[in-house]
C-alpha cells in the first residue's frame, strides 16, 4: 500500500512543516503584547534579585578582616604573622608552634577544670616563648624531631581537655 519512498517523503514534508510553524509562532509570540499587566514589575524584581545576588569571587590573595571566632563564641588569636607566612619546606615550624599553642592551652583547662574564653583561647605569648627556648640552635632535622615528641603530647591531653569544655558548658 505505502511505498519505502512515500514514507521518507511524508515524514520529511512534516518535519519541514513542523520547524516553518516553529518559526512562524515564534514570531507572532514576539509580536503580541504580553496579556499580563504586571509583567514589567516581575521583571524588576528579577532584576532586582539578580543585583542583590553577588556571585563574584571574592578576592583571596587580601587577607580577611574581623576576629576568628569558635563554635562557642570564642575570639581565637590569630596565629602570629611570622609562622603564618613561613614557606612550605618550613611549615614544620608552624606545627611545632601549633602543638606548644594546643598543649598550654589543654593543660590550662585540664588545671582550671573550666573551659571560660579566655582559658580556652589565651595570647600566643607563652607558646612563642617555648617554642624559640626549643628550636634555639637547631636545625631543620632538629626542629623536625621535636615537633614530632610536642604533637604526640598535645595528643595525650586533647580528649581530657576536651571532655572538660564538653561538661563545662553543659552539653
Amino acid at each position: 500500500m505505502f511505498d519505502r519512498n512515500a514514507m521518507l517523503l511524508g515524514a520529511a514534508s512534516a518535519a519541514v512543516g513542523m520547524i516553518a510553524g516553529a518559526v512562524v509562532m515564534t514570531n507572532v509570540l514576539r509580536a503580541d503584547p504580553s496579556p499580563f499587566p504586571d509583567t514589567g514589575k516581575m521583571a524588576e524584581a528579577a532584576q532586582a534579585e539578580r543585583d542583590v545576588l553577588d556571585f563574584t569571587m571574592p578576592d583571596l590573595s587580601e587577607p580577611q578582616t574581623g576576629e576568628k571566632r569558635s563554635r562557642h563564641g570564642c575570639v581565637m588569636p590569630a596565629l602570629p604573622k611570622w609562622a603564618d607566612d613561613l614557606p612550605p619546606a618550613e611549615a614544620r615550624r608552624s606545627l611545632l608552634l601549633k602543638d606548644l599553642y594546643n598543649i598550654g592551652r589543654q593543660q590550662a583547662i585540664i588545671e582550671t577544670n573550666s573551659c571560660p574564653c579566655e582559658v580556652e583561647f589565651p595570647s600566643w605569648d607563652e607558646a612563642e616563648r617555648q617554642y624559640e627556648e626549643l628550636t634555639a640552635g637547631k636545625d631543620r632535622d632538629g626542629v623536625f624531631k621535636i615537633a614530632s615528641q610536642v604533637g604526640r603530647e598535645a595528643g595525650d591531653t586533647l580528649k581530657q581537655s576536651l571532655d572538660i569544655c564538653k561538661a563545662w558548658r553543659g552539653r
